[in-house]
């Protein structure tokens, strides 16, 4: 059995709010959880975070593994290293894919055209 840390909801329609558990990886978002170890409210000003830090230091000593969400808020907290967020790679749009194929494309080009150029003026120098 390969535990997970990750979020269910329990709000009401408009007012999310989640509960940090633990559960089975393969069990359904709502499926009853192992242990329930926090709370998060996103729609609170600031969003509110909280987690019994002894459960759930022990539950990733014991091999669980934190959903993407419930990781970058374990590192916040200092349960977890940080996430560096600036080294991952950001999706492009379809227009700006397109873009960089096209500068991908002309770029081959100009250093064709440039070679030849380049190969002249050694010779002549």
């Amino acid at each position: 059995m390969a535990a997970k840390i990750r979020l269910t909801r329990i709000g009401t329609k408009g007012k999310p709010y989640y509960r940090v558990i633990v559960i089975d990886e393969s069990s359904a978002r709502n499926a009853s959880p192992i242990e329930i170890l926090g709370q998060y409210v996103p729609g609170a000003e600031p969003s509110v975070f909280e987690v019994d830090k002894d459960k759930t230091s022990a539950w990733l000593k014991k091999g669980a593994t934190p959903s993407p969400t419930v990781r970058k808020y374990l590192g916040k907290i200092g349960l977890m290293s940080a996430v560096d967020y600036s080294k991952k790679k950001k999706k492009l749009s379809k227009a700006a894919l397109a873009e960089a194929e096209a500068q991908k494309a002309q770029a081959p080009k100009e250093t064709a055209a440039k070679a030849p150029e380049a190969a002249q003026a050694q010779a002549q120098q």
